[in-house]
């Protein structure tokens, strides 16, 4: 394998919002050259009417003739400054309209995808009303070996086919309508109708003194360092039925200094094999993956909050947010709204984010999706374009399983080239987390490990 690759890079400083505030700030120096023409003319006419001309204009006639000629050419003349404040005027109102232009088809272009992804759910959901049961008895059938070609293959063509997983969740709505004949007007709504089956429950926040990873006391240097970093608190609760699952870490760096800052990092899913009647405390489980994806507050960001508190992060003091998978969801809903901390950047590997309904001013999101990995796909969309969120898809040699394609092998690899590339989004993203001190590896680190569990 030679390393990943960097497909696609969207949003952030060189990204089309940019380009579209950028074009948009155009139009308002025009508008302000204008008006600077137009005060000039104004100056114009006050020096005619000016009393010590105009009294000096009898002594001679001839030469006032041609100051005031001169004066109302350089005013009102085919190039003077009149004229020219309704040229700079008319090119401001014409950038401001092609940009919503732009952005209106950009719009018309997206509503139109929603309805054709949600009518192709309509009839997979009334195919599969009818034929489901059928389908169902065939391969209850199947010999074991064959079930298991068939999981392999149906494995093969998700991690293959990812645009078209994409399009799948998004028609999640028609789906679910066509099953139950209930209307379900979106994706969104389809996860928010199955999150009610699970019970979101109370966070129970610990302090755990006896964990902790090999490279707690160490600064990361770079996004392949915050990614591996992450790796290592994951591989703290390494199966579902681990004694330890839902522990994060906080790493302070400077701390007690006016300097202070902090990394927070949150693991992904433990427990993706959760059924509404098997729920037990794990908080990293299937219900907090459909509330996260459905917009919803979840106990685990709750616990992430309290874990914080704890760790006795000032809320004036920088927060960076990690997170693989479920833990980048929750990462960038918590950077979406006010928590009483200063959370200004977040790091997401593997995570749907597009249900999150855009990011402060001051907040940087940079979110890394590896193709083949169907996870990052959940949220039915492509994230938006937009000034405050980096996304970066790239490929990392060729996975077959749905589970591989998520590992965090593959998202240090992307990180790795991120932190090579020379994409102005990217060479943006990587200066701003060392300008704020995340990056580095001189800081004085200490770390401490928390775990959040369900109270039953």
């Amino acid at each position: 394998m030679s390393g990943a690759e960097i497909t696609n890079v969207s949003g952030g400083a060189d990204g089309i919002e940019a380009m579209y505030a950028a074009v948009r700030a155009l139009a308002d120096t025009l508008d302000r050259t204008g008006d600077e023409l137009r005060g000039w003319a104004g100056d114009g006419f006050r020096a005619l009417a000016d009393p010590d001309l105009t009294s000096s204009a009898p002594l001679s006639p001839p030469t006032f003739a041609l100051a005031e000629a001169a004066v109302v050419a350089a005013v009102t003349g085919p190039a003077g400054l009149l004229p020219g404040v309704l040229a700079w005027e008319a090119d401001a109102r014409l950038v401001r309209a092609a940009v919503l232009a732009l952005e209106a088809s950009d719009e018309a272009t997206h509503l139109a995808i929603e309805a054709v992804d949600w009518r192709l759910g309509l009839v997979a959901g009334l195919s599969l009303r009818c034929a489901g049961p059928a389908l169902a008895g065939v391969v209850g059938v199947l010999p074991p070996d064959a079930r298991a070609r068939l999981g392999g293959g149906v494995q093969r063509w998700l991690v293959g086919h990812p645009g078209a997983v994409q399009h799948a969740v998004n028609g999640s709505g028609g789906l679910l309508t066509g099953l139950s004949g209930v209307p379900v007007p979106g994706n969104r709504a389809a996860t928010a109708l199955l999150a009610t089956a699970y019970d979101d429950g109370d966070p129970v926040t610990t302090r755990r003194p006896d964990l902790g990873v090999a490279a707690r006391d160490r600064q990361p240097d770079s996004v392949e360092g915050l990614v591996g970093h992450l790796a290592q608190v994951a591989a703290l609760s390494p199966d579902p039925d681990s004694r330890d699952n839902g522990t994060l870490e906080v790493q302070t760096l400077d701390g007690g200094t006016d300097r202070a800052r902090h990394i927070v990092y949150v693991p992904g899913t433990d427990d993706l094999g959760t059924l509404p009647w098997t729920q037990d405390d794990d908080v990293r489980d299937l219900g907090s993956d459909l509330r996260s994806a459905a917009g919803e507050p979840t106990s685990y960001q709750r616990g992430i909050l309290e874990a914080m508190r704890r760790a006795g992060i000032g809320p004036h003091e920088p927060v960076l947010l990690v997170g693989h998978s479920l833990g980048g969801m929750e990462a960038a809903a918590l950077a979406s709204r006010d928590t009483g901390f200063t959370i200004t950047d977040v790091v997401t590997a593997g995570s749907p984010t597009a249900q999150v309904d855009g990011f402060p001013d001051g907040v940087h999101v940079l979110s890394l999706e590896h193709r083949g990995d169907v996870v990052p796909l959940l949220d039915g969309t492509d994230n938006p374009d937009s000034t405050q969120q980096t996304t970066v898809a790239f490929t990392d040699g060729h996975d077959t399983t749905v589970v591989g394609a998520h590992g965090y092998g593959h998202y240090e690899a992307g990180a790795a080239a991120v932190d090579a590339s020379g994409d102005p989004s990217l060479v943006a993203e990587r200066a701003g987390l060392r300008e704020r001190g995340f990056l580095g590896g001189s800081a004085q680190v200490t770390s401490q490990v928390f775990q959040v569990v369900r109270a039953r």
